[in-house]
């Protein structure tokens, strides 16, 4: 019963690593996203940083592991390192652009991101990967202390049966029935406790994948609209240091477990202590005002280093994104993830953005609004005698924030009757709005496709959604940002994508000039115009009056040289791409230009990807699989016929051990590497088809977690069953009873490599098939949508299979399980490492779902290559 209590307190504890790291990464996500202004970039880097620590971490614990006399002392005191790191490293993200001496309003270039990443990210990854072998270990130790309470009912056993394993003096004496003596005792010894190394690390991987999936969907659903992160990670530290005090006052009270020396049954006893009083101290922090105070000083901090030079007067996080609003004069400033969205009161701005947008049709009664209306946008479209405007606003919480700081011509315009406020995603809107061919102006007034998210607004297939609720002389506006008198290559190329994005959408489309480009697209001749004359006409026939914009700024608006000038450079490239849903280039060239813009030294290399053939991504995996072939088989001993005998078992040829470990390992980076892409495709397809899923990722997260667990599960029971199957009589070592025993069936690791042989197939032909998938639910419906979230879960089942059995192979030569832990954890989380940053930032950009799929395809063919070649290595020495 002691037993049973303490493992269950050890599994409890590891699913708190999950629940704790999974927390923990999202909090750093949403933070570094605040100092890197929401761009998406970000997230490829902080998930490839995060799984660089793990790697590392658990490299590091399975090499030192066996320098420690008690892994259940260090595991513990690594728990407790851990609960400090993550309030630390906080308090350096949200100062490092102080730290870097970044400029107000500067993004941080490429590299300095990524090299800040990994130092900021690391630290806490790095914990969560080392204390994985020891965890093991733990487990390990206690089942074996379970086990160990048997061996007196096994002696009994043996002693009660010892008339039937004992045979004449005679044969005692001869060596075979030595033998055989032997052998009838192991087999009885291995039908009682036969149990398998390798099921513990599986099990280790479920629990703490599970409490993945619990910690993803506490924080979405509750954590995060109640408490700021300093309040979270209080709460997390209570209730991790309240579960250390149990499981050491557990061990302690017995104190079998693991040593019977006095100096250990001392160290868990301060521990103890130690554990308890920590739990005390965060129960007071908890109800004190010590975590608001330390949210309150570093926020500031965080502000200081984006904007010094304007008050801050509020702040929030919604579920969505963190708010800030800035007080500079009389002048408020909307910043959301630290990017700036909007002012207000920005009349005079807005007044020209509005007039020129609403005489673009010579009568508009109809208007969608996507993206930002206050400052003044709204109160200036009402001027002109429309029926209806339509504000599509993702984020309720915006509104409520910024309601108190408005002026009265906001709020006055907010509230007019023609005004319909609508709390959706924008193009979850327009994908599944009943009006059909209803408005006569679509306004897309977000910031510039500078994250994923943002993108799905500058796409074929948005512009083709939002076709079909335009009317026949309906228009579509959208912006970005561009330059005055020079169009050079990176924004050229990336304008141009715009530019040429919306000639194949629809029949006519103009451009206007200026710091910022406005794009104007319609169907019908004679109704979008540059014409200052026929623009003037109709602000007439509207019969507005507005204090902030006359007629006359149209000329400055649209200076005839200047149109022709933005007209030319765009009309006369041929080499503009193309933005879709499927291969988001739009994003991928704001990257490009961000790293040019801030003096980076990527952009070339970026820029030249993009003409890069889908070929030349599969060539280097092509020569890495023939360079491993080449290798194994240039230096593969040469055997004679006489000692092949003796080398055809793992246990006598160390050569072949030794590269099919090496081949096991690869097999399994290259999963890590598919399994974390494919998760990243399905969320971007996700996002693309369903709108935005920042409140649905907890559940998404969770679910491809819990396709882990279940695929870690699944494997485990295979390994179980063939471990300990139904024990046979054998009969091959004589007739009589005294010879026959108990036989568990022993698999070598030949079975073992055909089922990681098979499993590499399965998941390169997942690959392959995924892009069907997709394009298959690409209309909405709630079933669609269930299927979609269901092939996220596969995903993750197919990546959970293979880490036990790979551990399982590994366990075979090695039977040190904290070295298996560790490297087989490392090699996952290396080929996660590279998954996570080339899929999100140049695969699905550049090649798309199905090129980036066909990648992964034939990466996971080439495991299965690799792996079959072991198995023919096998029989050739």
């Amino acid at each position: 019963m002691q037993n049973k209590r303490a493992l269950t307190l050890v599994f409890l504890c590891i699913a708190a690593i999950g629940c704790y790291a999974t927390i923990a990464q999202v909090m750093l996500i949403r933070e570094f996203l605040n100092i890197f202004y929401g761009n998406e970039l970000c997230l490829g880097i902080v998930f490839g940083a995060w799984f660089l620590g793990i790697a590392t971490g658990a490299f590091a614990g399975a090499k030192i592991e066996h320098t420690f006399k008690h892994a259940f002392t260090v595991f513990v005191i690594t728990l407790m390192v851990m609960c400090f790191v993550l309030p630390v490293q906080i308090v350096f993200v949200r100062g490092i652009r102080g730290l870097l001496s970044v400029g107000v309003g500067e993004y941080i270039s490429i590299l300095p991101l990524l090299l800040t990443s990994i130092g900021l990210i690391l630290p806490f990854s790095f914990i969560i990967g080392f204390v994985f072998p020891f965890s093991s270990k733990v487990v390990w130790d206690v089942t074996v202390s379970r086990r160990s309470r048997n061996q007196k009912t096994i002696s009994d056993f043996r002693l009660q049966n010892s008339d039937l394993l004992s045979n004449s003096k005679s044969e005692i004496h001869s060596p075979e029935s030595a033998i055989r003596n032997e052998n009838n005792q192991n087999s009885q010894h291995i039908t009682i406790d036969n149990k398998d190394p390798a099921i513990d690390i599986g099990m280790v991987y479920i629990i703490e994948s599970m409490g993945s999936l619990f910690g993803g969907l506490v924080f979405s659903f509750f954590l995060v609209a109640r408490f700021h992160p300093f309040k979270i990670i209080t709460l997390l530290n209570t209730g991790l240091f309240v579960l250390l005090f149990f499981l050491l006052f557990n061990f302690h009270r017995k104190g079998q477990v693991y040593s019977r020396e006095e100096e250990h049954k001392k160290t868990k006893r301060y521990l103890g202590l130690i554990s308890l009083g920590m739990a005390l101290v965060m129960i007071v922090v908890l109800f004190s005002p010590i975590s608001d105070s330390a949210e309150a000083l570093s926020a500031k901090m965080r502000w200081k280093t984006l904007n010094p030079h304007i008050e801050l007067v509020a702040s929030a996080d919604s579920k969505y994104q963190h708010i800030d609003i800035g007080k500079q004069a009389e002048q408020y400033n909307i910043y959301l993830n630290g990017q700036y969205a909007s002012s207000f009161p920005n009349e005079y701005e807005y007044a020209q953005i509005a007039h020129l947008v609403m005489t673009q049709h010579p009568s508009p009664k109809h208007v969608l609004l996507i993206g930002s209306g206050l400052g003044g946008l709204i109160s200036e479209m009402l001027r002109h005698p429309i029926e209806s405007l339509d504000y599509v606003e993702l984020d309720q919480n915006l509104l409520q924030i910024s309601d108190k700081y408005l002026s009265p011509s906001d709020r006055q315009a907010l509230s007019d009757s023609r005004v319909t406020i609508i709390h959706q995603d924008g193009r979850y809107y327009v994908k599944n709005t009943p009006k059909r061919q209803h408005y006569d102006i679509i306004l897309v007034n977000t910031p510039d496709p500078s994250t994923a998210f943002l993108n799905r607004f500058y796409t074929l297939e948005f512009f083709r959604e939002a076709q079909k609720i335009l009317k026949s002389d309906g228009v579509l506006i959208a912006s970005v940002s561009s330059a005055v008198t020079y169009i050079g290559k990176e924004v050229g190329s990336y304008t141009g994508s715009l530019y040429r994005t919306l000639h194949e959408a629809f029949q006519k489309v103009l451009v206007t000039p200026g710091q910022t480009n406005s794009y104007f697209a319609c169907n019908k001749d004679g109704v979008i115009t540059l014409n200052i004359e026929t623009l003037m006409e109709r602000y007439r026939k509207s019969q507005v009056k507005s204090n902030y914009f006359t007629e006359y700024l149209f000329y400055t608006l649209l200076q005839p040289e200047q149109v022709k000038f933005i007209e030319n450079q765009l009309s006369q490239r041929r080499d503009l791409l193309v933005n879709t849903d499927a291969r988001p280039v739009t994003y991928f060239l704001n990257l490009v230009l961000w790293d040019s813009l801030t003096g980076g030294r990527l952009h070339g290399l970026f820029h030249g990807l993009k003409d890069v053939k889908l070929q030349w991504f599969l060539i280097p995996i092509v020569i890495a699989l023939a360079g491993r072939i080449i290798y194994m088989v240039i230096k593969s001993p040469k055997t004679s016929s006489g000692d092949r005998q003796l080398e055809s078992t793992e246990e006598f040829n160390p050569y072949y051990t030794k590269q099919l470990k090496t081949n096991c390992l690869i097999a399994l980076a290259t999963t890590g590497f598919t399994g974390i892409a494919l998760e990243i495709v399905l969320l971007y397809a996700f996002q693309n088809i369903y709108g935005y899923i920042y409140e649905r990722m907890g559940v998404i997260v969770a679910v491809f977690m819990l396709g882990l667990a279940l695929g870690g599960y699944l494997m485990n029971q295979i390994i179980k069953k063939i471990r300990n199957p139904k024990p046979v009589l054998d009969f091959d070592r004589g007739p009589e009873i005294s010879n026959r025993c108990l036989l568990p069936i022993v698999v070598d690791s030949h079975y073992w490599v055909k089922i990681l042989l098979i499993m590499q197939g399965f998941i390169g032909f997942y690959a392959i098939i995924l892009p069907f998938i997709i394009h298959a639910l690409s209309s909405y419906s709630i079933a669609a949508e269930v299927g979609l979230t269901c092939f996220i879960g596969i995903a993750g089942v197919l990546a959970g299979l293979e880490f036990p059995l790979v551990n399982k192979l590994f366990m075979q030569s090695n039977k040190d399980m904290a070295v298996s832990a560790g490297v087989t954890y490392s090699a996952d989380h290396i080929g996660a490492i590279l998954g996570a940053i080339l899929t999100g930032v140049i695969c699905v950009p550049l090649l798309g779902v199905f090129g980036t799929c066909l990648i992964l395809a034939v990466l996971k063919i080439s495991s299965l290559v690799l792996i079959a070649f072991s198995i023919l290595l096998r029989k050739r020495i």
